[in-house]
Parts: structure tokens; C-alpha cells; sequence
């Protein structure tokens, strides 16, 4: 079954596509659980991000994995 993933911000817009979804009489879900990450791996990214600044590693410049981690979830 193929599945459809769509971000909306506006509460009403989540209203109305959901109207038009039962009109065609499809099932969908509704998910407000905005976080993708652990909270663990959340520490683990700030680590990182501290290490990084603090000097303590050189693998990866701070500012292009952050630009990666936002482009990976819009």
C-alpha cells in the first residue's frame, strides 16, 4: 500500500485535508509527534556540537551538518 507523507503547519489546512480525504472515503492518520529524534541521540548531537566548538574534533564543520540535519527534515 503506498503511503503519502505531508507536513502542514496550519491546524486548518490538517482540518480540510482531512474532510477531503474521508469525501474519497481513504484512511489517513494524523501524526503531531514532531520529534524524530531520541533523546539520546539529541544529547549525543550536542556533544558533538560542544566538542566541535570546544575544539576537540575536526571531522565535520558544525555549520554543514547542521545545514544536512535541515534539509533531511523539512
Amino acid at each position: 500500500m503506498p503511503t503519502i507523507t505531508v507536513n502542514i503547519d496550519d491546524q486548518k489546512d490538517v482540518d480540510l485535508l482531512g474532510e477531503i480525504l474521508n469525501r474519497f472515503g481513504l484512511s489517513y492518520q494524523v501524526n503531531t509527534d514532531q520529534q524524530f529524534f531520541s533523546k539520546e541521540e539529541i544529547d549525543g548531537f550536542s556533544q558533538t556540537r560542544k566538542d566541535f566548538y570546544e575544539g576537540k574534533t575536526t571531522a565535520w564543520n558544525w555549520n554543514e551538518v547542521e545545514q544536512d540535519l535541515n534539509n533531511a527534515f523539512r
